[in-house]
């Protein structure tokens, strides 16, 4: 108002406009420039809204596909017969997701996330042991530990399977070709964007006939330890 004031104050002193029009005067240039101070004002919000990045979505996809590899070395048993397995895990995963996050999730505060539930696929290629191979299928669920606004979602999961190895009793190696296998990991996704992330996770696998071979053959079972790093897509 104070700059409404100045502008009719001049117009008066500029033309020689009297104390009669100065009323006039005054409410003809509010007019004319309140009006205009609310669309400049608009505009400036708008270009604001237009800058702002649109909320990240990579947390509503259902599925998930990604292939990961690692290294794992067993055994993590003191004294077991086959303390000198070296593994190299290829694994192809798909996930579902079973639940949303919600910010009224009856899970709150660092606990708050969502459930997924993943099918995997494994083939271990064994570069150090008496076996050369173990194949395999396992599922399970997965927690992930969701903040607002976070694109590093800490997780952890669980697993459970069966396969199929090169066994070599003999050596010291698995007691018979099909074993039963359960795993347990935790680490960290990071969504990339809304489509693509990576994952980092630090795995425990377990491997073993549960004594289906004895007493014909020892069960010697393989505990390896060990991370596994795997790239991503969200759809």
């Amino acid at each position: 108002m104070r700059k409404i004031y100045e502008v009719s104050h001049l117009i008066q002193v500029r033309f020689g406009i009297g104390k009669t029009l100065k009323t006039l005067v005054t409410c003809l240039v509010a007019v004319m420039v309140l009006p205009l101070s609310h669309v400049m004002a608009g505009t400036d919000s708008k270009g604001m809204k237009e800058i702002t990045p649109p909320a990240c979505t990579c947390n509503d996809k259902d599925w998930s596909i990604e292939l990961g590899s690692g290294a794992m070395w067993s055994n993590v048993r003191s004294g077991a017969p086959n303390a000198a397995y070296t593994i190299i895990p290829i694994t192809l995963t798909a996930s579902l997701k079973v639940d949303d996050v919600s910010l009224d999730n009856f899970i709150g505060g660092w606990l708050r996330g969502n459930t997924e539930f993943f099918f995997r696929g494994d083939y271990n290629a064994i570069v150090h042991g008496p076996e050369n191979h173990y194949e395999g299928i396992m599922v399970g669920p997965r927690y992930n530990f969701v903040q607002p606004g976070w694109k590093l979602i800490p997780f952890a999961e669980g697993g459970v399977g069966f396969g199929f190895a090169d066994s070599q009793p003999a050596a010291g190696g698995l007691g018979e070709d099909f074993n039963f296998a359960f795993e347990a990991a935790i680490g960290a996704k990071y969504n990339i964007c809304d489509d693509f992330f990576v994952r980092l996770a630090c795995e425990y696998q377990h491997i073993s006939n549960a004594g289906l071979s004895e007493p014909t053959n020892p069960n010697h079972p393989i505990d390896a330890l060990g991370p596994k790093l795997s790239f991503g897509y969200s759809f």
